[in-house]
């Protein structure tokens, strides 16, 4: 398998056999590793090409007017495949178009072997962010100057190929043999390829041949070495008395000395010193993330204590981890060690998934089989073993379900991985390190855990803090699914090989052969319980579901409809849910409980058990701890009734599955925030763009039990933001627009469409378009494609185009005249500076729904204690969340833009002022909308 070629077909549609036709042809030969020949051409169609094609492709009629015929084209092309592999983007899709060509002109169809590089580059590259060609391109620094052209994308396709066959050609052949146990899913000939590399590795091998310092190999696995945390002696004196200022000015090549910067670091340090909690709020473009760190760094070696970083996205982990703290490590004159973690979920079990592979294939779909393959090679790559590096397909996150690390299934020192785990290699790189990044749902899971999951620490620093609250309200609160049983029934079941009990069983027969009856009478036994308890499930689901889709009203942004309930409401016929749950629970204990009399009878009196039924004990044991956690949690949802709680569970609306999610969430963490953080640690220091309503911090204090502490150990700094506000930024609100009411809501829809469009246009796209609600963000998004030309403008809608947040800002940041409609998700966290984005549109106040489970019984909760729910907690959580919003539009002291708000409230209510008031110093304008829209065009041209 040393010649190959790269095929690539434009056409006026994706169906062939319906008319659809060839209008260009790419390909590229590559012989030998080396390119030795290319072919291109436009075909002459018999029919026009469709508008949104030419759209696509940029090719018109005109230029495949004088083209060769199909008859005339295909012969070049068929020259250069002869006796080659077929290699395509998306193989399938080329490979139908060829087949109905060769069948239409006479020719045999193809019947070579063939290679999608979107599954190699799947097995591959696992850390890629997506497959498609024009980002595979970027990423790997490949031209690719004319995307959806055949000749541009045949040369794209043949660089990655080429890039795909260097990284087979550095993988150990033990990689490669793992991969071909797993690759007969596949749909393309890869596994002929992995056999063609494992031939040449294997002619290669000889008895010189010195191991890779790459790899770790060990137990036919190979995984990428990893070096222990360098010790990082303090070498003399560090203190804030160094001149840090002319020190990141000679190290850091884009330091600018920020007055609001160094009075954060001045704040920060001396609350460190003084053991008091700070609040700073530091506008865009402060550099926070530096005046924090350095403070940070020095105090950790100043004092030989470690200090705590809490971020809530990945995306400022990720940032702080891999840019700002290397930065700072070359620039600094002493060293320092810095270390991330995260939850044990988060880390692969290498026992687990070696047993996993060792299973074989069986009766696993191709995506667990594809999901296998990427983990095998993410080994070669991956140091921290972290799933958030993978791009899985949707049954790999399920499968991921049963590698994971977790503590009722570790073997700790016994199991072979222990020196390799990831998980408490991460631990100890924590332990050593001088700075821990964590995100905030570990920071409070922590909080939760008598025997804590974090090395000790006593100051911490809570960057991007408006969201403790909610991750606080989430970890400790309890959640479980119907979905989550049924899945852990599967892992558990006897009814095929692959599963738990299964191996368990035959492994057991095998070990002790006169045991066989009795292993017989238990998978009976096993297999009686688990019906039992599947049709148990389905019953309680059932009840559930058909309580909350008679109560079901509006969808979130990620399809599901919530629905509080009490355990006093269930009542009459609804009472069935309580006994349903009930049953669950005891069936669900007696599965745990059998297990355990199992594993006890398995190896009673025994001395040396074998490895395989040691490991499968260990998994079963842990599984059954599970399903007691499941018992325990199902009776704190259904049968528990704590004042303290809210309940409510939620549905999928947009499928036909059944599933159904419940939660239970405090109904004020103010005070395990005071009492477990606040009141036990030195210092605290929480940080963010928004932490003030009308200027005062008094809300968040308030809400996350800082007032409970004396009143000298609290203090707050708010630093403005070093942009020019007035010329940067113009804000506009109609006075015109109609109110939206039930009787007018769709007269007011209708006037955000073509407000709206009227933005769109006058920006050029670049437009980002922020929704409370789904469904209105789905009639906008239906009225802006009629009445835009979708030749012009490209709208991404999130929940249509894609429900993944991250593809849809890359998409938005990569093409021309984009229009970005979001929900709650988009509020904040997106961050696209530059010309990308020039306009930000607010359709409605964020003001959280009022039947949103957590905010109605905080309601409840306030007015029983006679206080005003809407000023205390609807209108300054809405203000924190529009001061998110309107941050998402200037991100950078170059950038220029417009703020359009169709929310009539702001000017006609009197909470209104509260919006206006958290603002920064825009230029701001009302009027009617016919003359405020005339500003936008001349405003991002410069002229003010």
């Amino acid at each position: 398998m040393e010649q190959f070629c790269i095929v690539d077909f434009e056409t006026t549609g994706g169906s062939p056999r319906q008319g659809d036709a060839i209008i260009q042809i790419g390909a590229v030969t590559i012989d030998h590793g080396q390119i030795t020949n290319r072919y291109a051409t436009f075909v002459k169609p018999e029919q026009p090409i469709p508008a949104f094609i030419t759209t696509l492709t940029g090719i018109t009629d005109d230029m495949v007017a004088d083209a060769p015929t199909l008859e005339e084209a295909l012969p070049g092309l068929l020259r250069l495949l002869k006796g080659r592999v077929f290699v395509a983007h998306n193989a399938s899709f080329d490979l139908q178009f060829l087949q109905e060509a060769l069948l239409s002109q006479g020719y045999y169809t193809f019947d070579g072997n063939v290679i999608d590089t979107v599954e190699l580059a799947r097995m591959l590259l696992p850390i890629q962010g997506s497959y498609r060609l024009t980002e595979l391109a970027d990423d790997l620094e490949i031209s690719h100057d004319n995307p959806h052209q055949a000749d541009s994308d045949a040369q794209a396709t043949a660089q990655l190929f080429m890039h795909l066959l260097q990284i087979l050609d550095d993988l150990p052949l033990v990689v490669i043999q793992r991969l071909q146990m797993l690759v007969h899913t596949f749909r393309s000939d890869i596994s002929a390829l992995l056999r063609h590399v494992e031939m040449e590795k294997l002619a290669d091998l000889s008895d010189e041949h010195a191991p890779d310092p790459n790899w770790d190999i060990y137990r036919q696995f190979a995984l990428k070495k990893r070096f222990p945390l360098a010790s990082m002696p303090s070498s003399g004196a560090v203190g804030m008395t160094h001149n840090w200022e002319d020190v990141l000015a000679g190290s850091l090549g884009e330091y600018q000395r920020r007055d609001a910067q160094q009075e954060m670091i001045q704040a920060i340090q001396s609350a460190m010193e003084d053991g008091a909690h700070l609040l700073v709020e530091a506008g865009t473009g402060t550099g926070k993330s530096l005046a924090y760190l350095l403070p940070s760094i020095v105090w950790a070696k100043q004092n030989q204590e470690k200090v705590l970083i809490s971020t809530h996205t990945i995306t400022l982990q990720e940032q702080l981890f891999q840019k700002e703290i290397p930065a700072l490590q070359k620039a600094l004159p002493f060293p320092f060690a810095a270390a991330q973690m995260k939850g044990r979920g988060n880390y692969l079990c290498l026992r687990k998934f070696e047993q996993n592979i060792n299973e074989g294939a069986q009766e696993y779909s191709h995506e667990i089989q594809l999901a296998k393959a990427q983990m095998v090679t993410w080994l070669t790559q991956t140091e921290s073993g972290d799933v958030e590096e993978l791009h899985l397909p949707p049954s790999g996150q399920l499968f991921w379900q049963q590698v994971k690390s977790d503590t009722n299934s570790c073997l700790n020192r016994k199991c072979p991985w222990f020196s390799r785990c990831y998980y408490f290699q991460a631990k100890e790189r924590a332990r050593e390190a001088d700075i821990v990044i964590v995100n905030h749902a570990l920071l409070v899971s922590d909080l939760e855990t008598e025997s804590g999951i974090l090395p000790s620490y006593q100051v911490g620093i809570i960057d991007e803090a408006h969201q403790l609250e909610d991750a606080a309200t989430q970890h400790m609160g309890f959640h479980y699914s119907t979905v989550q049983m049924l899945f852990l029934l599967d892992r558990l079941g006897t009814e095929a090989p692959e599963r738990l009990l299964s191996q368990l069983l035959t492994e057991f027969s095998q070990w002790k052969e006169e045991e066989r009856p009795l292993a017989v009478e238990l998978g009976r036994r096993f297999d009686r319980l688990q019906a039992d308890l599947r049709e148990a499930v389905a019953e309680w689901s059932l009840h559930a579901y058909h309580y909350a889709a008679k109560q079901a009203k509006e969808m979130n942004e990620i399809g599901r409809i919530s629905v509080r309930y009490k355990k006093g409401k269930f009542q009459g016929k609804q009472a069935k849910i309580l006994a349903a749950a009930e049953k669950v629970i005891a069936l669900t204990l007696d599965y745990a409980k059998l297990i355990e009399e199992t594993a006890v009878q398995m190896i009673q009196g025994e001395e040396q058990v074998p490895f395989a039924v040691k490991s499968l004990l260990t998994d079963a044991r842990g599984l059954s701890d599970d399903l007691k956690k499941a018992a325990e949690l199902i009776h704190a949802l259904f049968l528990a009734d704590d004042k303290d709680f809210v309940y409510w569970m939620e549905l999928e609306s947009r499928t036909s599955r059944k599933y159904v999610y419940f939660t239970a969430a405090p109904l004020d963490v103010s005070v395990p925030l005071s009492e477990k953080l606040f009141a036990g640690k030195r210092s605290m220091t929480l940080t963010s763009a928004t932490l003030t309503v009308k200027n005062s911090f008094d809300y968040m204090k308030e809400r996350y039990g800082l007032t409970q502490l004396p009143p000298e150990r609290v203090r707050t700094l708010s630093l403005p933001s070093p942009f020019d506000y007035e010329h940067q930024g113009l804000v506009l609100i109609p006075s015109d627009f109609p109110p939206f009411t039930k009787e007018t809501e769709s007269l007011y829809l209708d006037a955000v469409i073509q407000g709206s469009a009227d933005v769109i246009r006058a920006s050029q796209g670049r437009t980002m378009i922020l929704f409370t609600s789904y469904t209105m963000l789905r009639y906008v998004y239906d009225g802006l494609k009629q009445v835009l030309d979708e030749n012009q403008f490209t709208l991404l809608g999130h929940g249509i185009d894609s429900s993944n947040r991250s593809k849809l800002i890359k998409k938005f940041k990569q093409s021309e005249r984009a229009v970005l409609l979001g929900t709650s998700s988009f509020w904040e966290g997106v961050d696209i500076a530059g010309d990308a984005l020039s306009s930000l549109i607010i359709v409605r106040l964020p003001f959280v729904p009022p039947n949103h489970p957590i905010l109605e019984a905080r309601s409840e909760m306030l007015k029983e204690a006679g206080k005003n729910a809407f000023m205390s907690l609807h209108l300054p959580h809405a203000v924190i969340r529009f001061k998110q919003g309107v941050g998402r539009l200037i991100r950078h002291h170059r950038d220029r833009g417009v703020i359009v708000l169709f929310d009539p409230r702001v000017i006609e209510a009197r909470y209104g002022r509260a919006f206006l008031q958290s603002l920064p110093p825009f230029q701001k304008e009302a009027g009617p909308w016919i003359q405020l829209r005339e500003r936008i065009e001349p405003f991002l041209a410069g002229e003010n």
